[in-house]
Protein backbone atom coordinates (compact mmCIF):
# COMPACT_ATOMS: atom_id res chain seq x y z
CA UNK A 1 0.00 0.00 0.00
CA UNK A 2 1.71 3.13 -0.68
CA UNK A 3 1.06 5.62 1.92
CA UNK A 4 3.52 8.28 0.52
CA UNK A 5 5.01 8.77 -2.72
CA UNK A 6 7.37 11.30 -3.73
CA UNK A 7 5.42 11.27 -7.16
CA UNK A 8 2.45 12.26 -5.41
CA UNK A 9 2.44 16.00 -5.94
CA UNK A 10 -0.80 17.24 -6.63
CA UNK A 11 -2.29 19.34 -3.76
CA UNK A 12 -5.81 18.41 -2.31
CA UNK A 13 -7.20 22.02 -4.13
CA UNK A 14 -6.09 20.08 -7.49
CA UNK A 15 -7.08 16.76 -6.81
CA UNK A 16 -10.78 18.22 -5.83
CA UNK A 17 -11.04 20.60 -8.81
CA UNK A 18 -9.67 17.29 -11.06
CA UNK A 19 -12.51 14.66 -9.39
CA UNK A 20 -15.12 17.76 -10.02
CA UNK A 21 -13.72 18.09 -13.51
CA UNK A 22 -14.71 14.57 -13.95
CA UNK A 23 -18.02 14.61 -12.37
CA UNK A 24 -18.83 17.17 -14.57
CA UNK A 25 -17.84 15.68 -17.56
CA UNK A 26 -19.16 12.32 -16.05
CA UNK A 27 -23.07 13.95 -15.52
CA UNK A 28 -22.71 16.00 -19.43
CA UNK A 29 -21.63 12.71 -20.93
CA UNK A 30 -24.69 10.66 -19.36
CA UNK A 31 -27.33 13.49 -19.92
CA UNK A 32 -26.28 13.29 -23.33
CA UNK A 33 -27.19 10.52 -23.77
CA UNK A 34 -30.30 9.92 -21.92
CA UNK A 35 -33.60 9.24 -24.49
CA UNK A 36 -35.49 12.58 -24.43
CA UNK A 37 -39.27 12.14 -24.14
CA UNK A 38 -39.31 8.39 -23.14
CA UNK A 39 -40.70 6.65 -20.16
CA UNK A 40 -39.11 4.08 -17.94
CA UNK A 41 -39.55 0.96 -19.41
CA UNK A 42 -37.27 -1.41 -17.35
CA UNK A 43 -37.07 -3.14 -14.22
CA UNK A 44 -37.59 0.77 -13.36
CA UNK A 45 -41.34 0.34 -13.56
CA UNK A 46 -42.01 -1.42 -10.59
CA UNK A 47 -40.12 1.17 -8.73
CA UNK A 48 -41.53 4.60 -10.14
CA UNK A 49 -45.13 2.72 -9.28
CA UNK A 50 -43.99 1.57 -6.15
CA UNK A 51 -42.91 5.20 -5.20
CA UNK A 52 -45.73 6.97 -6.87
CA UNK A 53 -47.84 4.47 -4.80
CA UNK A 54 -45.91 5.32 -1.56
CA UNK A 55 -46.31 8.88 -2.14
CA UNK A 56 -50.16 9.08 -2.89
CA UNK A 57 -51.07 6.55 0.07
CA UNK A 58 -48.79 8.06 2.30
CA UNK A 59 -47.10 4.85 3.21
CA UNK A 60 -46.20 1.94 2.26
CA UNK A 61 -48.56 0.25 -1.03
CA UNK A 62 -50.75 -2.70 1.05
CA UNK A 63 -50.23 -5.39 -1.23
CA UNK A 64 -47.44 -4.71 -3.52
CA UNK A 65 -44.33 -7.57 -3.82
CA UNK A 66 -41.50 -5.88 -1.50
CA UNK A 67 -37.98 -7.28 -2.93
CA UNK A 68 -35.50 -4.83 -3.61
CA UNK A 69 -37.72 -1.48 -2.72
CA UNK A 70 -35.01 0.37 -1.38
CA UNK A 71 -34.89 2.30 -4.26
CA UNK A 72 -38.42 2.51 -4.48
CA UNK A 73 -38.74 4.01 -0.87
CA UNK A 74 -35.54 6.45 -2.08
CA UNK A 75 -37.66 7.36 -4.77
CA UNK A 76 -40.28 8.60 -2.85
CA UNK A 77 -38.60 11.21 -0.79
CA UNK A 78 -37.89 12.99 -3.75
CA UNK A 79 -41.65 12.44 -5.15
CA UNK A 80 -42.96 13.75 -1.93
CA UNK A 81 -41.76 17.05 -2.76
CA UNK A 82 -42.61 17.40 -6.29
CA UNK A 83 -44.96 18.02 -9.00
CA UNK A 84 -47.13 14.19 -8.99
CA UNK A 85 -49.26 15.59 -12.01
CA UNK A 86 -46.82 14.74 -14.33
CA UNK A 87 -45.88 11.24 -14.49
CA UNK A 88 -42.92 11.92 -16.73
CA UNK A 89 -41.74 14.31 -14.96
CA UNK A 90 -41.74 12.20 -12.33
CA UNK A 91 -39.77 9.70 -14.71
CA UNK A 92 -37.23 12.27 -15.20
CA UNK A 93 -36.67 12.74 -12.01
CA UNK A 94 -36.14 9.05 -10.98
CA UNK A 95 -33.53 8.59 -14.33
CA UNK A 96 -31.61 11.74 -12.85
CA UNK A 97 -31.15 10.41 -9.52
CA UNK A 98 -29.80 7.43 -11.04
CA UNK A 99 -27.63 9.30 -13.26
CA UNK A 100 -26.38 11.55 -10.46
CA UNK A 101 -25.68 8.62 -8.24
CA UNK A 102 -23.62 6.51 -10.81
CA UNK A 103 -21.52 10.07 -11.04
CA UNK A 104 -20.50 10.91 -7.69
CA UNK A 105 -19.43 7.03 -7.04
CA UNK A 106 -16.08 8.28 -7.87
CA UNK A 107 -15.90 10.15 -4.73
CA UNK A 108 -15.91 6.92 -2.18
CA UNK A 109 -14.09 5.15 -5.40
CA UNK A 110 -11.02 7.75 -5.11
CA UNK A 111 -10.88 7.23 -1.81
CA UNK A 112 -9.97 3.26 -2.46
CA UNK A 113 -7.73 3.57 -5.30
CA UNK A 114 -5.89 6.65 -3.10
CA UNK A 115 -4.85 3.49 -0.90
CA UNK A 116 -3.03 1.77 -3.16
CA UNK A 117 -2.14 4.03 -5.81
CA UNK A 118 -0.76 7.94 -6.01
CA UNK A 119 -3.45 10.39 -6.63
CA UNK A 120 -2.57 10.43 -10.31
CA UNK A 121 -3.20 7.21 -11.04
CA UNK A 122 -6.41 7.21 -8.16
CA UNK A 123 -7.68 10.45 -10.62
CA UNK A 124 -7.20 7.98 -14.10
CA UNK A 125 -8.82 5.22 -11.89
CA UNK A 126 -11.89 7.44 -11.27
CA UNK A 127 -12.00 8.09 -15.41
CA UNK A 128 -12.11 4.32 -15.64
CA UNK A 129 -15.23 4.51 -13.27
CA UNK A 130 -16.94 7.05 -14.68
CA UNK A 131 -16.42 6.10 -18.10
CA UNK A 132 -17.39 2.21 -18.04
CA UNK A 133 -20.17 2.19 -20.85
CA UNK A 134 -22.32 -0.51 -18.88
CA UNK A 135 -22.61 1.35 -16.05
CA UNK A 136 -22.72 4.37 -17.97
CA UNK A 137 -25.56 3.00 -19.83
CA UNK A 138 -27.38 0.95 -16.96
CA UNK A 139 -27.48 4.86 -14.99
CA UNK A 140 -29.96 5.86 -17.91
CA UNK A 141 -33.02 3.15 -16.93
CA UNK A 142 -33.54 4.53 -13.71
CA UNK A 143 -33.13 0.84 -12.18
CA UNK A 144 -31.99 -0.22 -8.87
CA UNK A 145 -28.02 -0.19 -9.89
CA UNK A 146 -27.06 2.86 -9.71
CA UNK A 147 -27.61 3.40 -5.76
CA UNK A 148 -26.75 -0.22 -4.48
CA UNK A 149 -23.37 -0.29 -6.37
CA UNK A 150 -23.07 3.84 -4.24
CA UNK A 151 -23.90 2.26 -1.21
CA UNK A 152 -21.50 -0.85 -2.10
CA UNK A 153 -17.96 1.16 -3.01
CA UNK A 154 -19.04 4.21 0.00
CA UNK A 155 -19.25 1.08 2.48
CA UNK A 156 -15.95 -0.71 1.76
CA UNK A 157 -14.25 3.03 1.34
CA UNK A 158 -15.53 3.37 5.21
CA UNK A 159 -14.53 0.30 5.97
CA UNK A 160 -10.75 0.56 4.66
CA UNK A 161 -10.42 3.70 6.47
CA UNK A 162 -10.32 1.34 9.34
CA UNK A 163 -11.83 4.34 12.23
CA UNK A 164 -14.06 3.62 14.80
CA UNK A 165 -17.08 5.67 12.90
CA UNK A 166 -16.03 4.37 9.70
CA UNK A 167 -16.36 1.00 10.85
CA UNK A 168 -19.81 1.71 11.90
CA UNK A 169 -21.03 3.27 8.91
CA UNK A 170 -19.70 0.49 6.92
CA UNK A 171 -21.77 -1.85 8.60
CA UNK A 172 -24.96 0.87 7.85
CA UNK A 173 -24.43 0.83 4.33
CA UNK A 174 -24.62 -3.32 4.33
CA UNK A 175 -28.01 -2.79 5.82
CA UNK A 176 -29.08 0.12 3.48
CA UNK A 177 -27.73 -1.52 0.61
CA UNK A 178 -29.80 -4.72 1.42
CA UNK A 179 -32.51 -2.61 1.90
CA UNK A 180 -31.72 -1.82 -2.14
CA UNK A 181 -30.80 -5.48 -3.41
CA UNK A 182 -31.34 -8.09 -1.14
CA UNK A 183 -27.55 -9.27 -2.52
CA UNK A 184 -26.59 -6.08 -0.12
CA UNK A 185 -26.37 -8.52 2.65
CA UNK A 186 -24.08 -10.99 1.23
CA UNK A 187 -21.15 -7.61 2.03
CA UNK A 188 -21.53 -8.81 5.51
CA UNK A 189 -19.18 -11.84 5.00
CA UNK A 190 -16.11 -10.24 3.96
CA UNK A 191 -16.10 -7.11 5.70
CA UNK A 192 -16.38 -9.32 9.44
CA UNK A 193 -13.87 -11.66 8.12
CA UNK A 194 -11.61 -9.40 7.41
CA UNK A 195 -12.58 -7.06 10.63
CA UNK A 196 -11.27 -10.11 13.06
CA UNK A 197 -8.33 -10.74 10.62
CA UNK A 198 -7.37 -7.62 11.55
CA UNK A 199 -9.17 -7.27 14.93
CA UNK A 200 -8.98 -9.84 17.31
CA UNK A 201 -8.73 -8.56 21.35
CA UNK A 202 -12.28 -8.77 23.16
CA UNK A 203 -12.73 -4.76 22.99
CA UNK A 204 -12.81 -5.46 19.13
CA UNK A 205 -15.50 -7.90 20.05
CA UNK A 206 -17.91 -5.92 21.61
CA UNK A 207 -17.54 -3.30 18.38
CA UNK A 208 -18.39 -5.79 16.06
CA UNK A 209 -21.44 -6.88 17.75
CA UNK A 210 -22.19 -2.90 18.20
CA UNK A 211 -22.06 -3.10 14.46
CA UNK A 212 -24.24 -5.74 13.78
CA UNK A 213 -26.63 -4.17 16.14
CA UNK A 214 -26.16 -0.98 13.26
CA UNK A 215 -27.43 -3.47 10.81
CA UNK A 216 -30.46 -4.42 12.72
CA UNK A 217 -31.78 -1.22 14.08
CA UNK A 218 -32.00 0.15 9.90
CA UNK A 219 -33.11 -3.39 9.10
CA UNK A 220 -35.83 -3.96 11.29
CA UNK A 221 -38.18 -1.27 11.58
CA UNK A 222 -38.45 -1.76 8.15
CA UNK A 223 -38.79 -5.01 7.91
CA UNK A 224 -41.63 -4.78 10.03
CA UNK A 225 -43.00 -2.61 7.87
CA UNK A 226 -42.69 -4.47 4.98
CA UNK A 227 -44.49 -7.56 6.46
CA UNK A 228 -47.29 -5.58 7.73
CA UNK A 229 -47.79 -4.37 4.19
CA UNK A 230 -47.66 -7.46 2.58
CA UNK A 231 -49.34 -9.89 5.24
CA UNK A 232 -51.77 -10.80 2.59
CA UNK A 233 -49.07 -12.41 0.29
CA UNK A 234 -47.97 -16.15 1.45
CA UNK A 235 -45.60 -18.45 0.65
CA UNK A 236 -43.94 -21.79 1.18
CA UNK A 237 -40.77 -21.72 3.29
CA UNK A 238 -38.54 -23.92 4.94
CA UNK A 239 -40.19 -23.12 8.24
CA UNK A 240 -43.78 -23.96 6.60
CA UNK A 241 -46.28 -21.54 4.94
CA UNK A 242 -45.37 -17.41 6.01
CA UNK A 243 -46.98 -14.71 5.15
CA UNK A 244 -45.35 -11.51 4.65
CA UNK A 245 -42.64 -10.78 3.52
CA UNK A 246 -39.47 -8.49 4.60
CA UNK A 247 -37.61 -8.12 0.68
CA UNK A 248 -35.02 -10.11 1.32
CA UNK A 249 -35.17 -12.72 3.98
CA UNK A 250 -37.30 -15.33 1.37
CA UNK A 251 -34.82 -14.02 -1.34
CA UNK A 252 -31.70 -15.32 0.74
CA UNK A 253 -33.58 -18.48 1.76
CA UNK A 254 -33.91 -19.14 -1.88
CA UNK A 255 -30.50 -19.62 -2.81
CA UNK A 256 -29.64 -22.65 0.03
CA UNK A 257 -33.01 -24.21 -1.46
CA UNK A 258 -32.06 -23.83 -4.86
CA UNK A 259 -28.67 -25.34 -4.17
CA UNK A 260 -30.40 -28.30 -2.01
CA UNK A 261 -32.63 -28.61 -5.10
CA UNK A 262 -29.41 -28.34 -8.24
CA UNK A 263 -27.22 -30.73 -6.03
CA UNK A 264 -29.42 -34.01 -6.99
CA UNK A 265 -27.66 -37.62 -7.08
CA UNK A 266 -24.71 -37.37 -9.04
CA UNK A 267 -24.22 -39.44 -12.38
CA UNK A 268 -23.61 -43.50 -11.38
CA UNK A 269 -23.41 -46.21 -13.17
CA UNK A 270 -26.45 -48.15 -10.57
CA UNK A 271 -28.88 -44.60 -11.14
CA UNK A 272 -27.82 -43.11 -14.66
CA UNK A 273 -30.88 -42.14 -15.45
CA UNK A 274 -30.89 -39.39 -12.87
CA UNK A 275 -28.35 -37.54 -15.22
CA UNK A 276 -30.90 -37.63 -18.32
CA UNK A 277 -32.85 -34.38 -17.56
CA UNK A 278 -29.60 -32.51 -17.31
CA UNK A 279 -28.55 -34.35 -20.79
CA UNK A 280 -29.42 -33.79 -24.32
CA UNK A 281 -31.48 -36.72 -25.28
CA UNK A 282 -30.16 -36.58 -28.84
CA UNK A 283 -25.99 -35.93 -27.84
CA UNK A 284 -24.02 -38.84 -27.38
CA UNK A 285 -24.24 -40.07 -23.08
CA UNK A 286 -20.77 -40.76 -22.66
CA UNK A 287 -19.50 -37.39 -24.13
CA UNK A 288 -18.41 -35.86 -20.52
CA UNK A 289 -18.81 -32.27 -22.39
CA UNK A 290 -22.37 -32.74 -23.10
CA UNK A 291 -23.09 -34.28 -19.40
CA UNK A 292 -21.07 -31.24 -17.42
CA UNK A 293 -22.60 -28.40 -19.83
CA UNK A 294 -26.29 -29.13 -18.95
CA UNK A 295 -25.25 -29.27 -15.71
CA UNK A 296 -26.92 -26.18 -13.76
CA UNK A 297 -23.28 -25.82 -11.76
CA UNK A 298 -21.33 -25.56 -14.75
CA UNK A 299 -23.19 -23.75 -16.86
CA UNK A 300 -23.33 -21.22 -13.97
CA UNK A 301 -19.85 -21.20 -14.15
CA UNK A 302 -19.43 -20.69 -17.59
CA UNK A 303 -21.47 -18.03 -18.05
CA UNK A 304 -19.58 -16.54 -14.81
CA UNK A 305 -16.53 -16.52 -16.83
CA UNK A 306 -17.71 -15.46 -19.79
CA UNK A 307 -19.61 -12.25 -18.79
CA UNK A 308 -16.57 -11.60 -16.71
CA UNK A 309 -14.47 -11.80 -19.91
CA UNK A 310 -17.66 -9.43 -21.39
CA UNK A 311 -17.38 -6.93 -18.91
CA UNK A 312 -13.64 -6.41 -19.11
CA UNK A 313 -14.25 -5.39 -22.84
CA UNK A 314 -13.60 -2.32 -23.83
CA UNK A 315 -10.64 -1.19 -22.52
CA UNK A 316 -10.15 -2.88 -18.66
CA UNK A 317 -8.46 -6.11 -20.45
CA UNK A 318 -5.99 -4.55 -21.62
CA UNK A 319 -5.09 -2.57 -18.23
CA UNK A 320 -6.00 -6.19 -15.81
CA UNK A 321 -4.18 -8.37 -18.61
CA UNK A 322 -1.19 -6.16 -18.71
CA UNK A 323 -1.06 -5.57 -14.69
CA UNK A 324 -1.76 -9.17 -14.22
CA UNK A 325 1.20 -10.12 -16.47
CA UNK A 326 3.68 -7.74 -15.07
CA UNK A 327 2.75 -9.18 -11.70
CA UNK A 328 3.62 -12.61 -13.00
CA UNK A 329 7.01 -11.32 -14.12
CA UNK A 330 8.07 -9.94 -10.84
CA UNK A 331 6.50 -12.78 -8.58
CA UNK A 332 4.28 -10.07 -6.33
CA UNK A 333 0.87 -11.97 -7.44
CA UNK A 334 0.14 -13.36 -4.34
CA UNK A 335 2.27 -11.30 -2.04
CA UNK A 336 -1.26 -9.10 -0.66
CA UNK A 337 -1.37 -6.61 2.02
CA UNK A 338 -4.62 -6.55 4.42
CA UNK A 339 -6.42 -3.78 2.40
CA UNK A 340 -5.25 -5.88 -0.95
CA UNK A 341 -6.94 -9.43 0.60
CA UNK A 342 -9.70 -7.07 1.21
CA UNK A 343 -10.65 -6.34 -1.58
CA UNK A 344 -9.89 -10.12 -3.42
CA UNK A 345 -12.26 -11.44 -0.71
CA UNK A 346 -15.25 -8.99 -1.49
CA UNK A 347 -14.74 -9.60 -5.25
CA UNK A 348 -15.01 -13.58 -5.17
CA UNK A 349 -18.06 -13.23 -2.18
CA UNK A 350 -19.90 -11.06 -4.71
CA UNK A 351 -19.25 -13.46 -7.56
CA UNK A 352 -21.91 -15.14 -5.78
CA UNK A 353 -24.54 -13.09 -6.70
CA UNK A 354 -23.99 -13.50 -10.61
CA UNK A 355 -22.74 -17.15 -9.77
CA UNK A 356 -26.77 -17.61 -8.35
CA UNK A 357 -28.25 -15.49 -11.20
CA UNK A 358 -26.45 -17.54 -13.84
CA UNK A 359 -27.20 -21.37 -12.19
CA UNK A 360 -30.88 -20.07 -12.55
CA UNK A 361 -30.39 -19.78 -16.34
CA UNK A 362 -30.48 -15.79 -16.13
CA UNK A 363 -27.48 -14.52 -18.21
CA UNK A 364 -27.08 -10.91 -18.06
CA UNK A 365 -24.19 -9.11 -18.01
CA UNK A 366 -25.25 -6.71 -15.10
CA UNK A 367 -24.88 -9.15 -12.27
CA UNK A 368 -21.09 -8.93 -12.69
CA UNK A 369 -21.12 -5.23 -12.89
CA UNK A 370 -20.95 -4.89 -9.39
CA UNK A 371 -17.07 -5.85 -8.99
CA UNK A 372 -16.26 -3.08 -11.68
CA UNK A 373 -14.76 -0.71 -8.80
CA UNK A 374 -12.58 -3.18 -7.72
CA UNK A 375 -11.15 -4.21 -11.33
CA UNK A 376 -10.59 -0.47 -11.71
CA UNK A 377 -8.01 -1.16 -8.69
CA UNK A 378 -6.43 -3.93 -10.59
CA UNK A 379 -6.28 -1.78 -13.30
CA UNK A 380 -4.17 1.05 -12.02
CA UNK A 381 -2.13 -1.17 -9.21
CA UNK A 382 0.90 -1.27 -11.46
CA UNK A 383 3.99 -2.62 -10.29
CA UNK A 384 6.22 0.16 -8.54
CA UNK A 385 8.50 0.56 -11.21
CA UNK A 386 6.09 1.30 -13.92
CA UNK A 387 3.56 3.29 -12.02
CA UNK A 388 7.19 5.74 -11.20
CA UNK A 389 8.05 5.70 -14.66
CA UNK A 390 4.69 6.32 -16.41
CA UNK A 391 3.79 9.33 -13.41
CA UNK A 392 7.01 10.80 -14.45
CA UNK A 393 5.28 11.48 -18.02
CA UNK A 394 2.15 13.07 -17.46
CA UNK A 395 1.58 13.13 -21.03
CA UNK A 396 1.35 9.08 -20.58
CA UNK A 397 -1.65 9.55 -18.53
CA UNK A 398 -3.59 12.09 -20.08
CA UNK A 399 -2.85 9.76 -23.74
CA UNK A 400 -4.36 6.73 -21.77
CA UNK A 401 -7.50 8.79 -20.63
CA UNK A 402 -8.07 10.15 -24.37
CA UNK A 403 -8.19 6.34 -25.27
CA UNK A 404 -10.17 5.46 -22.37
CA UNK A 405 -12.75 8.04 -23.60
CA UNK A 406 -12.83 7.22 -27.48
CA UNK A 407 -13.19 3.20 -26.29
CA UNK A 408 -16.08 3.77 -23.99
CA UNK A 409 -17.73 6.17 -26.61
CA UNK A 410 -17.52 4.27 -29.61
CA UNK A 411 -18.67 0.93 -27.54
CA UNK A 412 -21.82 3.24 -25.90
CA UNK A 413 -22.69 4.74 -29.86
CA UNK A 414 -22.55 0.77 -31.10
CA UNK A 415 -24.47 -1.23 -28.12
CA UNK A 416 -27.04 2.03 -27.48
CA UNK A 417 -30.54 1.95 -28.12
CA UNK A 418 -32.19 3.15 -31.05
CA UNK A 419 -33.95 5.97 -29.62
CA UNK A 420 -35.71 7.13 -32.77
CA UNK A 421 -37.08 4.23 -32.63
CA UNK A 422 -38.17 3.16 -29.16
CA UNK A 423 -39.57 7.08 -29.53
CA UNK A 424 -41.74 6.03 -32.22
CA UNK A 425 -42.80 2.81 -30.56
CA UNK A 426 -43.87 4.63 -27.46
CA UNK A 427 -45.97 6.61 -29.76
CA UNK A 428 -47.46 4.07 -31.44
CA UNK A 429 -47.85 2.44 -28.09
CA UNK A 430 -49.65 5.68 -27.24
CA UNK A 431 -51.80 5.65 -30.32
CA UNK A 432 -53.23 1.62 -30.04
CA UNK A 433 -53.81 2.18 -26.23
CA UNK A 434 -56.79 5.09 -27.00
CA UNK A 435 -58.39 2.14 -29.44
CA UNK A 436 -58.12 -1.22 -27.59
CA UNK A 437 -56.81 -3.18 -24.69
CA UNK A 438 -55.41 -6.00 -26.78
CA UNK A 439 -52.93 -6.35 -29.21
CA UNK A 440 -50.24 -8.57 -30.41
CA UNK A 441 -47.35 -8.73 -29.51
CA UNK A 442 -44.52 -6.58 -31.28
CA UNK A 443 -41.24 -5.11 -31.00
CA UNK A 444 -40.72 -2.69 -28.04
CA UNK A 445 -44.35 -3.38 -26.42
CA UNK A 446 -42.62 -2.84 -23.27
CA UNK A 447 -44.02 1.26 -24.06
CA UNK A 448 -47.65 -0.28 -24.20
CA UNK A 449 -47.52 -0.58 -20.32
CA UNK A 450 -46.20 2.90 -19.80
CA UNK A 451 -48.65 4.14 -22.33
CA UNK A 452 -51.59 2.86 -19.65
CA UNK A 453 -49.85 4.59 -16.82
CA UNK A 454 -49.63 7.67 -18.39
CA UNK A 455 -53.25 7.89 -19.52
CA UNK A 456 -54.85 6.74 -16.82
CA UNK A 457 -52.78 8.70 -14.21
CA UNK A 458 -52.88 9.11 -11.12
CA UNK A 459 -54.90 6.05 -10.80
CA UNK A 460 -52.10 3.20 -10.67
CA UNK A 461 -51.66 -0.33 -11.86
CA UNK A 462 -53.08 -2.82 -9.13
CA UNK A 463 -51.03 -6.01 -8.28
CA UNK A 464 -52.22 -9.80 -7.98
CA UNK A 465 -51.98 -12.40 -4.93
CA UNK A 466 -48.42 -12.49 -5.25
CA UNK A 467 -47.92 -9.08 -5.20
CA UNK A 468 -47.14 -8.35 -9.00
CA UNK A 469 -48.41 -5.82 -11.30
CA UNK A 470 -51.69 -6.68 -12.94
CA UNK A 471 -51.45 -5.29 -16.66
CA UNK A 472 -55.03 -4.75 -17.83
CA UNK A 473 -53.42 -4.53 -21.35
CA UNK A 474 -53.51 -8.07 -22.89
CA UNK A 475 -51.21 -9.01 -25.43
CA UNK A 476 -51.66 -11.87 -27.83
CA UNK A 477 -48.34 -14.23 -28.78
CA UNK A 478 -47.92 -15.00 -32.57
CA UNK A 479 -44.68 -16.92 -32.67
CA UNK A 480 -46.11 -19.94 -33.12
CA UNK A 481 -48.16 -19.47 -35.84
CA UNK A 482 -47.07 -18.89 -39.66
CA UNK A 483 -50.57 -18.42 -41.12
CA UNK A 484 -51.58 -14.93 -40.13
CA UNK A 485 -55.64 -15.98 -40.67
CA UNK A 486 -55.33 -19.10 -38.84
CA UNK A 487 -53.90 -16.69 -35.81
CA UNK A 488 -56.61 -14.06 -36.31
CA UNK A 489 -59.31 -16.89 -36.14
CA UNK A 490 -57.88 -18.12 -33.22
CA UNK A 491 -57.14 -14.78 -31.54
CA UNK A 492 -61.53 -13.77 -31.68
CA UNK A 493 -62.24 -15.77 -28.98
CA UNK A 494 -59.80 -13.67 -26.77
CA UNK A 495 -61.52 -10.19 -27.95
CA UNK A 496 -58.71 -9.42 -30.58
CA UNK A 497 -59.24 -6.41 -32.72
CA UNK A 498 -56.40 -4.65 -33.86
CA UNK A 499 -53.11 -5.76 -35.14
CA UNK A 500 -50.02 -3.34 -34.70
CA UNK A 501 -47.34 -4.08 -37.37
CA UNK A 502 -43.95 -3.28 -37.49
CA UNK A 503 -40.85 -5.04 -39.68
CA UNK A 504 -39.68 -7.63 -37.43
CA UNK A 505 -42.51 -9.91 -36.72
CA UNK A 506 -42.34 -12.74 -40.13
CA UNK A 507 -45.83 -13.26 -39.91
CA UNK A 508 -47.19 -10.20 -41.10
CA UNK A 509 -44.67 -10.19 -44.34
CA UNK A 510 -47.14 -11.12 -47.00
CA UNK A 511 -49.69 -8.26 -45.62
CA UNK A 512 -46.99 -5.34 -46.12
CA UNK A 513 -46.32 -7.65 -49.75
CA UNK A 514 -50.13 -7.85 -50.64
CA UNK A 515 -52.47 -5.81 -48.50
CA UNK A 516 -55.45 -6.08 -50.69
CA UNK A 517 -55.04 -10.15 -49.89
CA UNK A 518 -56.66 -9.51 -46.77
CA UNK A 519 -59.75 -7.80 -46.88
CA UNK A 520 -60.56 -8.66 -43.74
CA UNK A 521 -57.93 -6.36 -42.33
CA UNK A 522 -59.08 -2.24 -42.73
CA UNK A 523 -55.51 0.11 -41.61
CA UNK A 524 -56.24 3.28 -39.96
CA UNK A 525 -52.72 4.24 -39.41
CA UNK A 526 -49.39 4.23 -41.56
CA UNK A 527 -46.74 5.99 -39.53
CA UNK A 528 -45.01 6.80 -43.60
CA UNK A 529 -48.10 8.84 -44.16
CA UNK A 530 -46.84 11.28 -40.92
CA UNK A 531 -43.14 10.96 -41.19
CA UNK A 532 -42.36 8.37 -38.85
CA UNK A 533 -38.63 6.79 -39.83
CA UNK A 534 -39.47 3.30 -39.16
CA UNK A 535 -42.78 1.78 -40.33
CA UNK A 536 -45.70 1.10 -38.13
CA UNK A 537 -49.31 0.36 -39.41
CA UNK A 538 -52.39 -0.38 -37.38
CA UNK A 539 -54.83 -2.67 -38.76
CA UNK A 540 -58.71 -3.21 -37.51
CA UNK A 541 -60.15 -6.66 -37.35
CA UNK A 542 -63.95 -7.21 -39.42
CA UNK A 543 -64.16 -11.16 -38.29
CA UNK A 544 -66.82 -10.69 -40.60
CA UNK A 545 -65.00 -10.87 -43.60
CA UNK A 546 -62.75 -13.65 -42.50
CA UNK A 547 -62.42 -16.61 -44.73
CA UNK A 548 -64.88 -19.21 -42.79
CA UNK A 549 -66.34 -17.11 -40.15
CA UNK A 550 -70.06 -16.03 -41.66
CA UNK A 551 -71.16 -14.04 -38.88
Amino acid sequence: MISTSNLNKIKPKKTAISLSLIILFGLAIRFYFVPIDLPIVSDGFFDFVYAAKTVFEGGLPIGYGTTNTGWANFLSLFFSVSDTSDPFYLMEIQRSLSIILSTITIIPAFFIFRRFVDTRWAIFGSVLLIMEPRLLMMSLEGINYSLFIFIFVLAIALFLNKTNISLFLSFGCIACATLVRYEGLLLLIPLSIMYFAKFNDKKSIIKFLGMIFIIIIILAPMSVLRMHATENICYESIFGVRCGDDGFTHAILAGPRFLSQTLTVMPSQETPETTIPMIDENKDKTDGYAVLSENKIIAGFIALLKFVGLALIPYFVFFVSYNIILRIKNKKLGKLDWDKKMIVFTTGIMFLIALYAYMRGIEEIRYVLIIIPLVCILSISWTNSVSEKISKNLGVIVILMVLVLISSIIFIEFEKRDSIHDRESFLVSQKIVELTDMTNRFHQDGYVKTSVLISNWPVLPEVDQNGKLIHVFQKMPSNNYDDLTEFIMDSENYGLKYLVIDKDNELFDDLRTNPTGYPYLIKIFDSDEIGYKNHFMIYEIDYKLVDGNDK
